[in-house]
């Protein structure tokens, strides 16, 4: 059996290949860090199964899946996701399955089981590509994920409320997440990843070190030089600087 694994971030890659090889030791495996990736690796492999992440920079799950299943003898497509709620609802078709972020030994256990009895059956195939394909043709747009993985300073990963988010900021190379509670965390993205992946109705760059979730501003703050800074509704009501890049896309949030 051959799997691809479809994933922007690689631990969470490394995971699931580990519990797959542990329940699949005869499968071989490949990885694939975005849509676009694993499209040119279908180009000379040809995977029984292909573990999608739904949400990835770039081009989306739900993007290479259309572009997967379009192809001749489409591989059985399981799901990988962060967001229960939105695999429930989104892929409850008995053509295919999906496994939750962070995955569960158990849970891959019976997902493996499906994929055993299913694999190499084209009826069940063709039935996941209709289904698919339907599925698709009825989704007008993909939903902004609602969590993002942060890390802890034991290294331990946690996932966090988008919308509990005040901003994130580019220090010394790395990227911080602060809540509006006041907390901090390392985040595994750069700035400008961020500013791709987090909804830009929500989240607006003020400075080229800051990202804002808008819903936080409390007050824009004219300051020296035609400078501005905003004041943010958080524990520590803190405030951070507008550059002149960044001053009217600011300024226009106001305007609303």
């Amino acid at each position: 059996m051959i799997i691809l694994l479809v994933d922007d971030e690689f631990p969470t890659r490394q995971q699931l290949q580990y519990v797959l090889e542990q329940l699949v030791p005869e499968a071989q495996f490949y990885q694939a860090s975005n849509g676009d990736e694993a499209l040119a690796m279908l180009s000379y492999i040809t995977p029984d199964v292909v573990f999608l992440d739904i949400n990835m920079p770039g081009k989306s799950g739900l993007e290479t899946l259309g572009l997967i299943v379009d192809r001749p003898n489409p591989p059985l497509i399981v799901f990988a996701t962060a967001y229960e709620k939105y695999a429930l609802q989104a892929f409850e078709l008995d053509a295919f399955d999906y496994v939750v972020k962070p995955f569960s030994k158990r849970r891959l256990e019976s997902t493996v089981a499906r994929i055993r009895q299913r694999v190499g059956e084209q009826k069940t195939l063709t039935q996941q590509k209709e289904l698919i394909q339907k599925f698709l043709r009825e989704s007008q747009q993909e939903k902004t994920p609602e969590k993002l993985w942060v890390e802890q300073p034991n290294n331990n990963r946690l996932l966090v409320e988008i919308e509990e988010i005040a901003y994130v900021e580019s220090r010394n190379k790395q990227t911080y997440i602060h809540m509006r509670s006041g907390e901090e965390w390392l985040a595994r993205y750069t700035l400008k990843e961020l500013e791709t992946r987090l909804e830009p109705q929500r989240f607006c760059r003020i400075h080229r070190a800051y990202l804002v979730n808008t819903h936080v501003i409390a007050e824009l703050i004219p300051w020296f030089s035609g400078g501005y800074q905003v004041r943010l509704n958080t524990e520590a009501q803190v405030t951070l600087p507008v550059s002149r890049r960044h001053a009217q896309a600011v300024k226009s949030l106001f305007r609303q």
